[in-house]
């Protein structure tokens, strides 16, 4: 065997260690000295190349990832690993966020808390996590519409980004008829158990008014009552700077009830001050009252309904509410 094939050999050997410990699979010396027909001394180089290697690449990743050695089993991973990872109260913190939002069946939640701990790192706290979301994740109650909808909010965003006019049958909370719409999405967003898409009436639209077809601000559409929808084949225009915006759209509207954008005034008492602006991200205050006792807030909002609701619902806390569009 001329020195060139045996390097060819050596280099096969050093990919296929590498490419088992980026998977983050661990391995031992003795098994792949055992696969190739190797000293475990030559093993030990190849684990010398792969730790340069980590070494070099270092300043790209910004991790400073290297072999380490479980002394209990003799087995050799990457630490941390090259699989996406996240550290273990990362993880945490993500299960309790879908935990709380309760807008997922169980099988679907299920499913991502498994791969949420494989991804967990290090590893010794993987069985911690699992044994801290084991009672919740046991009780979780999933939303009544018993509705399975990661894949559908992926395809529902790729028409968004894509800018497709859409042709949807919508089953209507007021009297469960279905009804047929055509509409233009702009954004997808989630509040209180249940995902939104909102989107505009097309003009072709047969039902939709002609006031219904100029309105400003988009309709927001349960995604568990889609019934079905396509793209007709036909894109609609955006342009860049005044293309819609989540976000911002995100700041002005509560619980999903949507009107024209109105400036919503009241004064609140200091103990509930922080909650109010934490719940309407475009809430400041205006005036606080000399005796500290509370403040006049001013905030811009879609539509009265909903943060009326909420700001009745903290009592004597929020009074002298008024409401004016813009």
């Amino acid at each position: 065997m001329t020195e060139r094939q045996k390097g060819v050999i050596a280099m096969d050997r050093t990919l296929y260690i590498y490419s088992r410990l980026a998977a983050g699979k661990p391995v031992t010396k003795r098994e792949l000295a055992d696969r190739f027909g190797v000293s475990e001394r030559t093993i030990q180089r190849d684990f010398r190349d792969i730790r340069d290697l980590l070494a070099e690449e270092r300043p790209e990743w910004g991790l400073d990832r290297t072999l380490v050695l479980n002394k209990d089993d003799g087995t050799i991973t990457i630490q941390p690993p090259i699989v996406s990872s996240f550290t273990s109260s990362e993880a945490y913190t993500i299960a309790k966020i879908l935990f709380e939002s309760r807008s997922l069946t169980k099988k679907e939640l299920d499913t991502l808390l498994r791969k949420l701990e494989d991804c967990c790192f290090p590893l010794s706290d993987r069985k911690r996590m699992r044994d801290l979301i084991l009672n919740e994740q046991a009780l979780y109650v999933e939303p009544r519409h018993h509705q399975e909808l990661i894949h559908r909010l992926w395809e529902m965003g790729r028409m968004v980004a894509q800018q497709q006019v859409l042709e949807m049958e919508y089953r209507r909370h007021s009297d469960g008829r279905t009804v047929r719409r055509l509409v233009k999405p702009v954004g997808i967003l989630s509040d209180s158990y249940y995902f939104y898409i909102l989107a505009y009436f097309d003009e072709q639209d047969e039902v939709a008014t002609r006031k219904q077809v100029r309105q400003k601000f988009p309709i927001g559409y349960r995604l568990d009552r889609i019934v079905a929808f396509r793209p007709v084949g036909r894109h609609f225009e955006a342009p860049y700077a005044k293309r819609f915006k989540e976000g911002e759209f995100r700041k002005r509207v509560q619980f999903m009830f949507t009107g024209d954008l109105t400036e919503v005034s009241f004064w609140c008492a200091s103990s509930a001050l922080e909650a109010v602006l934490d719940r309407l991200p475009t809430a400041r205050v205006v005036k606080q009252d000399k005796d500290g006792e509370g403040a006049w807030v001013s905030a811009e909002v879609y539509g009265e309904q909903g943060v009326s609701m909420w700001l009745k619902s903290q009592g004597s806390l929020v009074k002298k509410i008024k409401f004016k569009k813009k």
